[in-house]
């Protein structure tokens, strides 16, 4: 898994094979969670097109709408646990620079 860009406290972008991926801070209420969701041909289009302000836009949509819209999308197991490990790793590595 690697991180290809990121919006410090926001998300984390990321690639594993042939997939990509988006890992999102969301919160609702007093609540705060991540959701990583493994973005679609549709989107990846949309990325394709508009890199970074499409990203934007889809973390918005991802932040409003994470527990209807993306419920269902939201990654757990395997690919959740690589995508945690290079955050981590991402995070450990850029310590000094204020992320």
């Amino acid at each position: 898994m690697k991180i290809i860009d990121f919006e410090s406290k926001s998300w984390f972008f990321l690639s594993h094979e042939n997939d990509c991926y988006i890992d999102v801070n969301c919160s609702h209420s007093f609540i705060n969670f991540n959701m990583l969701i493994q973005l679609n041909e549709s989107e990846l289009k949309e990325y394709e097109n508009s890199g970074r302000n499409y990203l934007n836009s889809l973390v918005m949509e991802i932040q409003q709408y994470a527990l209807s819209k993306f419920k269902d999308r939201n990654i757990k197991g395997d690919v959740e646990r690589l995508a945690n490990d290079a955050i981590i790793k991402f995070l450990q590595e850029n310590s000094s620079r204020k992320l």
